[in-house]
């Protein structure tokens, strides 16, 4: 068993909570800074016109990723955590970072596992309203929380389909700020997300994630 996130659900924390060194207020008027982060910063609550490096928000996001993670592998807040996988753990870790213990507790108690993934679709909402990026953030989390594990990231090119385009067009709307529709289907406009990051990173831009394009999104995703 893993002991930490996996690569993909710290990409999805990281695309949805994004990274602000200047203090903010969040959706309910939180004072939140870093990749969202919302607890004390060197003993200081956050709080208007505080500003950090991003060595420190990267510090922040590690420590706030192992409080969620435990709670994702707790039983007594996720009763089935035994009997899953890699990636519903760690789908369950970007819920909690986002909607705290409580809520995963409530999302998972008395539920199969496919009731959990159906059930996450409902924490869409702040303040009562639906927003826009609460449904895409927990569409994403539940097609993680869906996707079979496999530790073999295959070469894939314009025309694949399968759970692991949709880890790849996670990794790539991540890595170079990218909306693709995480469907799981190698189009056009994944394969030229491809090639915009190959070029980037110096590769061979051939519009086709092999060894080298994988090993450079894990390193900047993980």
């Amino acid at each position: 068993m893993r002991d930490t996130i996996n690569a993909a659900g710290l990409a999805l924390i990281k695309k949805f909570e994004g990274c602000k060194l200047t203090a903010y207020q969040d959706s309910a008027g939180v004072w939140t800074i870093g990749y969202g982060h919302t607890g004390k910063v060197d003993g200081k609550a956050v709080c208007k016109g505080m500003t950090i490096t991003q060595s420190k928000a990267n510090s922040l996001l590690t420590s706030d990723v192992a409080k969620f993670w435990a709670y994702a592998n707790n039983s007594a807040y996720v009763p089935l955590t035994a009997s899953m996988n890699e990636n519903q753990r760690s789908a369950l870790t970007s819920f909690a970072f986002n909607c705290g213990q409580s809520n995963l507790k409530t999302l998972c108690s008395d539920r199969t596992i496919a009731e959990i993934a159906e059930a996450m679709l409902l924490y869409n909402k702040a303040g009562g309203k639906v927003l826009s990026g609460l449904v895409g953030r927990r569409k994403a989390e539940q097609e993680l929380y869906l996707t079979e594990v496999t530790k073999d990231m295959s070469t894939l090119q314009k025309g694949d389909e399968g759970q692991q385009v949709i880890v790849l067009q996670i990794f790539l709307n991540t890595a170079i700020q990218r909306n693709l529709d995480t469907d799981g289907v190698f189009g056009t406009k994944t394969q030229t997300a491809v090639e915009n990051y190959q070029t980037e990173k110096g590769l061979d831009s051939d519009g086709i994630c092999g060894p080298l394009t994988w090993a450079a999104l894990l390193a900047d995703c993980g």
